[in-house]
């Protein structure tokens, strides 16, 4: 079974101070009560039978191939449930460093990986490559005539322009390097809206609420309502790739290991291909 949500992160304190008020006012409870005379503990076999939880925090631009791949790994696995947190890279990477909990984290980007493995968090031995994807400039359907290329974005009529926050987003990082390539960044910077992730400058822009936007190529694919008109010049960006690792404090690292594997699988590839991610070499 497979199960998306978003988490919002809460200070450690905070929530372990409502855990001890909980657990004080008997309003928690790790397991049922045994019984005082002898006999099996009552829901004792329903818990044995409830799957291992694994929550997989991946990369806003993932979820639609990672939720087809992973019907597959529950088909196949069914004592295994996996859960995804999605999201900007650069948020959930800061989620896991407040103690949000995570097993398998998936980023668009090396820096939000490198900062984990940085802090103690991931291994770097255990840092393995999912997939490769492009970046390219997308305008809303019927509107191509007015934005043909990168340049037009300078244009009086071009008044927003989407793109992740480069603070935290890795697609809005790529988006600006290529403008600096370009020499655009300084000449369009007032016309930018900064977006939380990659799928909510698809949104703006399918909206018709932005004359252009900057996505990945695989973002661009899951909607009709928008057109790529040019694709990121080669050598105008870092390399956009997918790290992705087991978390050192993972509750399950076994299953958390077993969904790794299973995206790896050529399985799962032709799975993240056909939605438009390159392979990881």
């Amino acid at each position: 079974m497979v199960v998306s949500y978003r988490i919002r992160p809460r200070p450690a304190r905070v929530a372990g101070a409502l855990l001890l008020v909980l657990l004080a006012a008997g309003g928690v409870t790790a397991c049922q009560a045994a019984p005082s005379s002898p006999g099996p503990v009552p829901g004792q076999d329903a818990a044995a039978a409830r799957p291992v939880e694994v929550l997989v925090s991946a990369a806003a631009s993932l979820q639609d191939a990672l939720r087809e791949a992973m019907a597959d790994f529950g088909r196949d696995h069914p004592a295994i449930r996996v859960r995804f947190n999605f999201g900007s890279s650069g948020a959930l990477a800061q989620q896991i460093e407040a103690g949000a909990p995570a097993d398998v984290f998936i980023a668009a980007g090396q820096q939000p990986m490198d900062r984990l493995v940085e802090k103690g968090l991931v291994d770097r031995d255990a840092v393995r490559v999912l997939a490769r994807n492009r970046i390219v400039l997308i305008v809303p359907r019927g509107e191509a005539g007015r934005v043909r290329g990168w340049q037009d974005l300078t244009a009086e009529e071009v008044r927003r322009i989407a793109i992740g926050d480069p603070a935290h987003v890795p697609a809005g990082q790529y988006g600006r390097q290529v403008l600096e390539h370009l020499g655009l960044w300084a000449r369009v910077n007032a016309k930018l809206v900064l977006d939380q992730d990659v799928r909510e400058v698809l949104h703006h822009v399918a909206a018709g609420e932005a004359q252009a936007g900057i996505v990945y190529q695989t973002d661009a694919a899951t909607s009709d309502r928008v057109a790529v008109v040019a694709e990121a010049p080669p050598g105008s960006h870092r390399p956009v790739v997918y790290p992705m690792a087991v978390l050192k404090d993972s509750r399950h690292p076994a299953e958390a290991a077993a969904v790794v594997e299973f995206l790896l699988s050529a399985r799962s590839q032709a799975v993240l291909q056909r939605h438009g991610f390159l392979p990881p070499r």
